[in-house]
């Protein structure tokens, strides 16, 4: 003797697990959708081609720095950078000193100094970039003039200072 069931399709187990396979994939892939837009490679610049053709102009500011003998200390205090700009020249243009995380392009940012009256240069971090200031950073050292450029690595948090150029 057969026994019949007795309950409708949608109290069953296999009809609901038949059911959970495509309906996971269709969640799974509209997942991975939603992570490949938010965590898009913003390493890869879509400009390559002139980026490629400037170049030497970047490499012709770093000679310049060179010839120019200028080298630069660079300190971390608390929220304070504390930079000590040595040059055969006297440099009495102002400098922007830009953060460039290795990583992550949203944490970029970008310091004006300000010079004291002890011929050295400063600038504070806000509170909040003394929190998220950890790892390694590019850093690039420039001129309002742009006719000359400073690059070195710093890998913080870090107590000994950095120096660039020579």
């Amino acid at each position: 003797m057969q026994q019949e069931d007795s309950q409708p399709w949608y109290k069953q187990f296999w009809p609901w697990f038949l059911i959970s396979i495509p309906l996971a994939s269709i969640v799974g892939g509209i997942s991975m959708i939603i992570i490949s837009i938010d965590g898009a490679d913003t390493l890869v610049n879509q400009d390559y081609y002139k980026d490629g053709l400037a170049i030497n102009k970047q490499f012709d500011k770093i000679q310049k720095a060179n010839t120019l003998g200028i080298s630069a200390t660079i300190d971390l205090i608390d929220n304070k950078i504390v930079l000590d700009l040595q040059s055969k020249e006297v440099i009495s243009d102002s400098l922007a000193l830009y953060f460039n995380h290795a990583t992550m392009e949203s944490k970029d940012f970008k310091l004006n100094l300000q010079q004291a009256s002890d011929g050295k240069y400063f600038s504070f971090l806000e509170p909040n970039q003394v929190t998220t200031i950890n790892g390694k950073w590019y850093l690039q050292l420039i001129p309002y003039s742009d006719n000359w450029k400073l690059e070195s690595s710093w890998t913080l948090p870090n107590n000994a200072p950095l120096i660039m150029g020579k």
